[in-house]
């Protein structure tokens, strides 16, 4: 998927005849201005790399909606600059997200790169990242590995894997079970985040009995849920994207599995309650962001959003809202000169605001939002509606930038 949007519809006779007026009085007093004028007036061009197909491509609609959401408020513009954005479809594998980065910077010419929401494709990236040195905005992808790099131009806006992986191992461990079993998707993501959770659950004395991670794409989890039924543990952590995330849900209430569940945002939400039903009640989560927050900015936000897609946003649909927020807070203080890395960078370590999610600043150190964690459980809200309600705030919660794993 390619596609160019967002300086073109900024355009209009009246701005290209203000354009057309004011270089006519720079040629007119002398100056050597055209070249100046076109640099200025130039797009800022932003290279979007996200999952439009496969498994997860609800995340990159979801996150683009909410993008196109925010720049329509504000006219496709950062500091009076056009802003255009080039989409790529990374198919949810590495070397295409890479062949795709690739040809966003050397072809296209973007300022920047923003994306993407699958950990493996954005590792497959990072390597590239230090080697040529380009401006790298990760929206989505949590693995804690990205705030180990500390690279001068790798920022995140949304969260690290650590920062909901150890609040809600607290929580668990705390409130809920002293013994429990893992269970992940067979891919980078679900064994980071199975890592995180483990080492700050077992540090605090809680005992992981068994880890199973079943391939992606499962159909049939009867297997895996046969073996923690007979274990019968506490509970479960568990982290399952997509359609697997809908068939562990529901067949583990079929089974009959009495430890509650909990688990990594994207188990449950409004992406997967249709297919999960009343099988989604009751599941605990760590999140950062769910549509039912109550904050003035999300309120707008969730509204606006279902007024116009027809339905509730979700943590991708929050991610590509605050990335669009935090390139135009941090552009508008740099004049709109995204291209110079540089200035961009320590822009973008100052910048402070209220999101969706709650207060959103970077951390100048790790290049990660310092910001709440919310464990959250599954309830129905205006009648029937399922709906992930915070139940618990970890505020302000701070990732390391180290290996704790």
């Amino acid at each position: 998927m390619k596609d160019r949007v967002g300086a073109d519809k900024a355009k209009s006779r009246r701005s290209f005849l203000g354009g057309a007026a004011a270089a006519g009085t720079a040629l007119a007093i002398g100056f050597p201005a055209p070249a100046i004028l076109a640099e200025t007036r130039a797009p800022i061009r932003v290279g979007l790399l996200n999952t439009f197909s496969g498994v997860i491509s609800y995340s990159g609609t979801h996150n683009w909606n909410a993008t196109s959401l925010y720049f329509d408020k504000v006219g496709w513009k950062i500091a009076d600059r056009p802003v255009e954005f080039v989409k790529e479809d990374d198919q949810f594998n590495p070397q295409i997200g890479l062949q795709k980065v690739k040809k966003l910077l050397e072809s296209d010419k973007v300022d920047l790169i923003v994306g993407p929401q699958a950990s493996n494709v954005a590792m497959a990236v990072l390597n590239y990242a230090k080697a040529t040195k380009f401006f790298y905005l990760v929206s989505g992808a949590g693995t804690s590995a990205i705030a180990w790099e500390r690279l001068p131009y790798l920022f995140r806006s949304s969260l690290s894997g650590w920062q909901l992986s150890s609040s809600i191992a607290d929580w668990c461990y705390n409130k809920l079970a002293k013994e429990m079993v893992l269970a992940a998707d067979d891919f980078a993501g679900g064994h980071d985040v199975a890592s995180e959770f483990r080492a700050a659950y077992v540090k605090l004395g809680g005992k992981v009995i068994k880890e199973i991670y079943p391939p992606l794409g499962t159909n049939d989890f009867s297997a895996y849920l046969t073996d923690i039924k007979s274990i019968n543990p506490q509970a479960t952590y568990d982290f399952f994207i997509g359609s697997d995330a809908v068939r562990f849900v529901q067949q583990y209430r079929e089974q009959g599995i009495k430890a509650p569940i909990t688990g990594f945002a994207g188990i449950v939400d409004p992406t997967t309650f249709q297919g999960q039903g009343d099988a989604a009640l009751g599941v605990y989560c760590a999140i950062i962001y769910t549509d039912t927050l109550d904050n003035p900015v999300n309120k707008r936000f969730a509204a606006e959003f279902h007024d116009r897609f027809k339905e509730y946003p979700n943590m991708y649909s929050e991610y590509g809202y605050t990335a669009a927020q935090l390139l135009d807070e941090a552009g508008k203080t740099i004049d709109g000169d995204l291209a110079n890395k540089d200035k961009l960078a320590e822009a973008m370590k100052k910048v402070a605001f209220d999101a969706p999610r709650g207060p959103f600043r970077m951390d100048p150190e790790t290049h990660t939002p310092i910001q709440n964690v919310y464990i959250s459980e599954v309830k129905k809200v205006e009648g029937d509606r399922l709906a992930n309600v915070a139940i618990y705030t970890y505020k302000d919660v701070r990732d390391p930038g180290v290996k704790m794993i």
